[in-house]
């Protein structure tokens, strides 16, 4: 079975209109990983919940987006999430998590903004899919504990999107998302979310009309727009 994105038109006529009904849904096969083995089922993610269906029956679960702290899209073939529910009392101090791996098809750039629409808190969004048409875009190395990877910092009017040669650390913000940004100097810039914090070295200088920009829309003091050369 390959891996659906809908709305599913369902064949069904309302009896009171006549009308097709419309719902809107993404269906996968998995394998779900747990601490010793896995199992396989469907991952179900509709405008309610994530739902879980296993193949045994024994480890099927939902989780309605109200209680789902973190949600991770790994990457085209791995979703994790963390919920608000702790773990058993093996597990000091830790909330239940859970990583799936799609069997066939792939998530898309299109089914990671669904499901950030559908979520009370940020994710973290790795599957970059930047405009050709951005205004403003910097060559940068973003720091790691040990060593950093390189890449491109695009800023477009409603989100910061960072691809790098590493795609596990590719990062798409919302700016209604972005909780600070700083920098120090024209060759340092940070952005901090509510799950992580980047910190990167640009190649060349941040103008800092373009940084004052940036700065006031992410605080909501005005409404600004990005233009090359501002």
């Amino acid at each position: 079975m390959q891996s659906r994105f809908l709305p599913i038109l369902v064949l069904l006529l309302s009896p009171a209109t006549g009308r097709l009904l419309q719902a809107d849904s993404l269906e996968y096969r998995v394998k779900h990983d747990h601490a010793l083995g896995s199992c396989h089922g469907r991952l179900i993610v509709n405008d309610q919940e994530i739902r879980y269906e296993a193949s045994n029956g024994k480890h099927s679960q939902s989780w309605p987006y109200i209680d789902i702290q973190k949600l991770d899209v790994v990457s085209p073939t791995r979703l994790a999430l963390k919920t608000f529910k702790s773990a058993s009392w093996k597990k000091l101090d830790q909330d239940e998590a859970f990583t799936f791996s799609l069997i066939e098809g792939q998530l898309t750039a299109a089914n990671q903004e669904f499901l950030r629409s559908q979520l009370s808190r940020p994710i973290v969004a790795r599957l970059t899919d930047p405009k050709e048409t951005t205004s403003v875009a910097f060559l940068v190395r973003h720091r790691h504990r040990v060593g950093g990877c390189e890449g491109r910092l695009q800023v477009e009017e409603d989100r910061l999107v960072y691809s790098s040669d590493r795609s596990n650390d590719n990062r798409v913000w919302k700016l209604s998302e972005i909780e600070t940004i700083g920098s120090p100097d024209p060759y340092h810039f940070r952005v901090t979310t509510y799950n992580e914090t980047f910190t990167f070295d640009l190649k060349s200088a941040l103008d800092p009309k373009i940084y004052d920009t940036l700065w006031k829309k992410i605080y909501r003091l005005e409404t600004a727009h990005f233009t090359k050369g501002q």
